[in-house]
């Protein structure tokens, strides 16, 4: 007995070993079923039950015996009876039904998460499948990822041929899965489509995902409901009426398809919103001291919107609204409060601590627009101090993490990180690969420049971009001429001329890695360092190597010194400002007004124009991923922060005017 106890054990043992050995086995293997593998197979499910307890003892199963009907065994559907019938089947040399069980035994472990068992289940097997068979072994294969697998060959493993309909559901609701993971949202939304079971709102989600170029109609029907109607949405969400209008015209055109019974619910929503809810608005603002000057412009955009909301009301139904406005200097926090008991909507303060005051004391109902944004550290303290200069109006943090910020309370700011930030992505979307970023020691460019590397290296995954600061002309000069390798080539060129003893007539090389440039600095410093880029290029390059800049970097009555200094930089700046067609109206009547007004007046004109009248837009532009309210100040949509962010056009400078890119 003790005996036989013993060789029990070494019997479990060398079995466990075996199948440790077997799970380090790669999937895919070109030998043939033996005997011997499939009987190795066959105690698999022993063997881990005996493995993972650490039983010392032999557990007593009853092997299936010849003479064992199949349909007695079958009355257990476990992955050891399973694979006691493939040890049945082995052992009547029906080859074509034991891989038919072993298939099945590997579906069942993947019903129970036993991924090794079901990848070593199929590679015993996976070179004599064929057709139907052989795509249900790759489907259990991604159903239980291996991890040699990457998703491209997931996908690859997916796209095998079936006749079974069902086999065909499932490859294309894994694909789907897979598709989203890469980011792929038109392909996986045809292969939820094509799945036949997928969850309406989850494909509608996707669809809202979709950039408007991509929402192109496929010829789908199907696919092509979510398209349209993803469309008619984002074109008529801040028009009640016309999206009612459209939705029924919508209906007529797609009337089997899934969504006209199953509505979205932000177009519910919309269609039951009243947009014109507020009557009274207060708008907050310094309009005396130091700051009045430019509190003024903002409320001059203010009131020319105003206006114009009020005279564009023939046909639409509205309610008598009034505007007020109260001056944050001439009224301490408790004042101020009591004169907001009855208002609506409140737009500004314009300086964070009176904004963070204002945010945090909030009445229920109460909608806020904030004309800045509130970052951690002021929130914490709510002095109130001034800023030093007008850049600190326009120009904000963009670390924000608005702790008061909720449904009700929303920040509009004319951040200069958020041109950095476009700036850079536009750049990775062009393929840029090795740019140099040239900054002003000021504040505001440091910023712009921490933006700038911080997106551009979460984009590229690359931490080796050239940064270059300067403190006057020579430095630089010398910084420019460095980073491109040009005192490199100069040395060469010494170093020469000193071996062979004569004077060489030759021409520095600059760096060839170099693709682009970025500069953030003021207009007269961009006005030196354009051509100092220029000079640094050799003339033995034929690439050409553009310089972006901001909205900082050029004044708007540029004379023909400065035209030729700035040539071929590429900006970005607010629509009413280089786009002719942006509301030429409002311009020719706000320049009568202000005579000789500067770019930077008529950036905060913009800014309170385009502020009253984000107001009413707000909440179709939360509900509606994407929506975009085309304003003076730039394209703007709201993000999961609550903050409006700007999509702003580009503009090149030529040696006779500045040329808005077409297309933009």
């Amino acid at each position: 007995m003790r005996d036989l106890l013993k060789y029990s054990m070494m019997r479990i043992i060398h079995k466990c070993v075996t199948f440790i050995h077997l799970l380090s086995m790669d999937f895919i293997v070109t030998k043939t079923f033996s005997k011997r593998s499939i009987q190795s197979t066959v105690v698999l499910a022993l063997i881990t039950m005996l493995c993972s307890c650490g039983s010392t003892t032999s557990p007593t199963t009853k092997m299936v015996e010849k003479n064992t009907p199949m349909a007695q065994v079958m009355q257990s559907n476990t992955l050891e009876n399973i694979l006691q019938l493939a040890d049945l089947a082995e052992r009547q040399n029906k080859l074509q039904q034991r891989n038919q069980y072993l298939l099945k035994g590997a579906y069942l472990a993947v019903n129970n998460g036993q991924c090794a068992e079901a990848h070593i289940l199929i590679t015993s097997i996976f070179t004599e499948l064929t057709d139907d068979n052989l795509a249900r072994a790759k489907l259990y294969r991604v159903m239980c990822a291996h991890p040699n697998d990457d998703l491209l060959t997931q996908l690859s493993l997916l796209s095998s041929p079936t006749s079974e309909i069902a086999i065909a559901k499932q490859q294309w609701q894994l694909k789907a899965n897979i598709f989203e993971r890469l980011f792929n949202y038109p392909k996986a939304i045809e292969a939820h489509i094509k799945s036949q079971n997928y969850d309406i709102q989850h494909v509608w989600h996707l669809t809202q995902q979709l950039s408007n170029t991509e929402l192109t109609l496929t010829g789908n029907k199907e696919i092509d409901g979510y398209y349209r109607l993803a469309t008619l949405l984002r074109e008529h969400a801040l028009d009640q009426y016309e999206l009612a209008s459209v939705l029924t015209q919508y209906q007529f055109a797609y009337p089997n398809h899934p969504l006209v019974n199953n509505l979205p619910e932000e177009i519910i929503g919309l269609l039951q919103m009243d947009t014109q809810a507020f009557q009274q608005i207060a708008v907050l603002l310094p309009l005396s001291g130091r700051l009045s000057n430019q509190s003024q412009q903002i409320k001059q955009g203010i009131l020319a919107a105003y206006l114009a909301a009020q005279s564009n009301t023939e046909n639409t139904p509205t309610k008598q609204i009034s505007i007020q406005f109260l001056d944050t200097n001439a009224l301490d926090n408790t004042a101020l409060l009591a004169k907001l008991t009855d208002i609506d909507v409140i737009i500004g303060p314009l300086l964070k601590p009176k904004l963070t005051f204002i945010a945090q004391n909030l009445r229920p109902g109460q909608q806020l627009l904030g004309l800045n944004r509130i970052d951690t550290l002021l929130t914490q303290n709510t002095a109130n101090t001034e800023p030093k200069n007008l850049n600190s109006i326009i120009e904000t943090n963009s670390d924000i993490v608005p702790e008061v910020a909720d449904t009700t309370t929303t920040f509009f700011a004319l951040a200069p990180e958020d041109e950095a930030i476009q700036i850079a992505q536009f750049m990775f979307a062009q393929q840029y690969q090795q740019p140099i970023l040239i900054h002003a020691p000021d504040r505001t460019a440091i910023r712009m420049a921490e933006a700038f590397s911080e997106t551009w290296q979460a984009l590229s995954q690359q931490s080796n971009l050239i940064t270059l600061s300067f403190s006057d002309n020579k430095s630089m000069r010398k910084a420019i001429g460095d980073a491109l390798g040009v005192q490199q080539s100069r040395d060469r060129i010494t170093t020469l001329e000193r071996y062979l003893g004569k004077e060489m007539f030759s021409v520095t090389r600059n760096r060839k890695d170099i693709d682009a440039f970025v500069v953030f600095a003021n207009a007269e410093q961009t006005e030196l360092i354009n051509p100092m880029i220029e000079a640094s290029i050799s003339s033995f390059s034929d690439e050409f190597q553009p310089v972006f800049a901001s909205s900082r970097s050029y004044n708007h009555q540029l004379n023909q010194n400065s035209l030729r200094d700035l040539q071929n930089v590429i900006f970005i700046d607010m629509p009413w400002l280089i786009n002719s067609k942006v509301a030429p109206e409002l311009l020719s009547q706000y320049e009568t007004v202000f005579i000789d007004a500067s770019a930077t007046q008529k950036r905060l004109f913009a800014f309170g124009y385009d502020a009253y009248n984000l107001i009413s837009k707000i909440m179709p532009m939360r509900q509606v991923k994407g929506l975009t309210l085309p304003g003076l100040t730039g394209n703007l949509t709201i993000d999961n922060n609550n903050q409006v962010t700007r999509v702003l056009p580009r503009a090149k400078i030529t040696t006779k005017q500045i040329e808005q890119i077409s297309g933009e």
